[in-house]
């Protein structure tokens, strides 16, 4: 018996996230998971509605007895129902570390045994030593996240899978030429603009700082550069009319966005998982330029068209790269081979192989 335990929505359609990437899962495949417990309200049969609590306090003497009568109870109870019934359970936990400790102090409790997998979507995992020894798998998005875990950890014991990540090729892919131009005049672009996109949160690890600094360098340098923002719904510190706020669009909206476009910007501050986005830009053929934070470096190893920024948080750097990647003779994208990078069946292939191994 396998469920499938999340603090937030499943199924859903957020864009670039983990659970529409599990959501589709569960559209292929929906008896995979026996049970999903989340704060959803779905009419799936296999669906049980389990909401994740706030704490009351910190206080540290109260801190396992809120954790599994408040903070985790609904999940807790659910999982002593199911195991009643069961005779093994595979418990995938999704990028939770709270509700794997909780269940993880539950293990020991259930009459039928119990593999606790963790699903994680960052890159470096520091895992407690006072529950660590129970979780029995985890799966990382890349092998760097991997070794850099290992690393900080004085004890690490579970089993580790590098299940990556995936981007749906049939929604993602580069435009013909001739039909790229169409769908930039239909969306009231003209033929001689160079369109630059920036995606993701305002989130200053996101970079948008830097990248609205490097606006300001190459917009008179370059007049048919438009910079496309998408994701950021706060107003833009910024007054330059080849700057077009996107803010926030839905899953079916965004391909069009980058398919009419040339050059992608990663400005990430952080130690990034993987990088969903950036595969996004990449699977539709734009020119990327990245900071290789965290597990990029690994999730980009494949892909030509693409500059690396060594010092992110210098804007001169980006401006530079940027040059440079205009001066650099690509070849063409392949469609054939961008349809096959990180796509989503073979992400499903190897996390689903990965929970039943």
């Amino acid at each position: 018996m396998k469920i499938l335990v999340s603090n937030v929505e499943v199924p859903s359609a957020r864009l670039g996230s983990w659970n529409n990437r599990i959501s589709v899962l569960i559209e292929n495949d929906p008896e995979f998971f026996d049970f999903i417990l989340s704060p959803s309200n779905s009419n799936l049969e296999s669906n049980l509605y389990c909401q994740k609590r706030k704490w009351i306090t910190y206080n540290p003497l109260f801190y396992r007895f809120q954790l599994e009568h408040w903070v985790a109870r609904d999940f807790l109870t659910a999982i002593r129902d199911i195991s009643k019934s069961a005779e093994s359970i595979k418990i995938v936990v999704m990028d939770d570390l709270i509700l794997c400790e909780a269940i993880a102090g539950l293990k020991d409790k259930l009459s039928c045994f119990v593999e606790l997998i963790f699903s994680y979507h960052g890159h470096q995992l520091l895992v407690p030593e006072s529950f660590g020894h129970k979780i029995d798998k985890i799966f990382f998005l890349t092998n760097l996240g991997y070794l850099e875990s290992l690393a900080v950890n004085k004890v690490f014991s579970p089993e580790v899978f590098v299940v990556g990540n995936g981007v749906r090729s049939d929604l993602f892919y580069p435009l013909e030429s001739n039909q790229k131009q169409q769908l930039k005049r239909g969306m009231g672009f003209a033929d001689t603009d160079e369109l630059v996109v920036w995606m993701a949160n305002s989130r200053p690890a996101k970079g948008l700082h830097i990248f609205l600094k490097l606006v300001e360098g190459l917009a008179p340098k370059f007049p048919h550069l438009k910079f496309l923002v998408i994701g950021n719904a706060g107003k833009l510190p910024i007054d330059n009319p080849a700057v077009y706020q996107i803010g926030k669009i839905g899953h079916d909206q965004l391909p069009k966005y980058l398919q009419i476009s040339d050059y992608y910007f990663f400005t990430s501050l952080w130690k990034e998982g993987f990088g969903l986005s950036l595969v996004e830009a990449i699977k539709c053929g734009l020119k990327v330029i990245t900071s290789i934070n965290g597990g990029i470096e690994e999730v980009i190893q494949d892909y030509d068209r693409v500059i690396r920024v060594k010092e992110p948080n210098k804007v001169q750097a980006w401006i530079e790269a940027f040059e440079l990647l205009r001066k650099k003779d690509f070849e063409a994208a392949k469609p054939e081979k961008l349809k096959d990078f990180h796509n989503y069946e073979n992400w499903e292939l190897k996390f689903k192989s990965a929970i039943e191994a």
